[in-house]
């Protein structure tokens, strides 16, 4: 399994991105449009931006750490809430870590699901194979952590 670097490019692409989505472009597939995720930084406080596809689930939305470990999944796990834009609309959300065991047969099915292309560029960073173990894949979910994002209700 490699670690992921972004490279250049892959930084300046995020550039990119970033006020399209804002300003309400749909970007990504159908079945996990891009959103932005601005969550509190767990060691600056100071909110971090970045691209991340998200898929509907249940009352809101998974969220897979497909490149691994990453700071926004540091603060995501340290912050438990973060905000969500989409199509130019941004909602606060409770995000909720999920177990490997229950994590295990979304990340495969995740990956199972996505185009051929992010299939090949996501797969190096992975030891499971689409036809592993659902425990292999609970044992991928702690390098690649799994959320489960529901709208936050609003404090009284």
């Amino acid at each position: 399994m490699s670690r992921f670097e972004p490279s250049p490019l892959f930084q300046f692409a995020n550039k990119l991105v970033i006020p399209l989505i804002r300003w309400g472009v749909p970007m990504g597939v159908k079945r996990a449009p891009m959103a932005l995720l601005t969550v509190t930084g767990r060691k600056s406080g100071i909110p971090r931006t970045t691209p991340v596809s998200l898929a509907s689930f249940d009352d809101g939305w998974l969220l897979v750490a497909v490149y691994g470990v990453s700071d926004w999944s540091r603060n995501l796990e340290v912050a438990g809430s973060a905000d969500v834009t989409t199509r130019g609309e941004t909602t606060r959300v409770k995000a909720r870590h999920l177990p490997p065991k229950e994590a295990g047969p979304i990340l495969r099915d995740s990956i199972a699901g996505a185009p051929a292309l992010i299939r090949r560029m996501t797969s190096q960073y992975f030891t499971a194979g689409l036809d592993s173990s659902l425990e292999a894949w609970a044992e991928e979910s702690v390098a690649h952590p799994v959320f489960h994002l529901t709208r936050a209700r609003p404090s009284i």
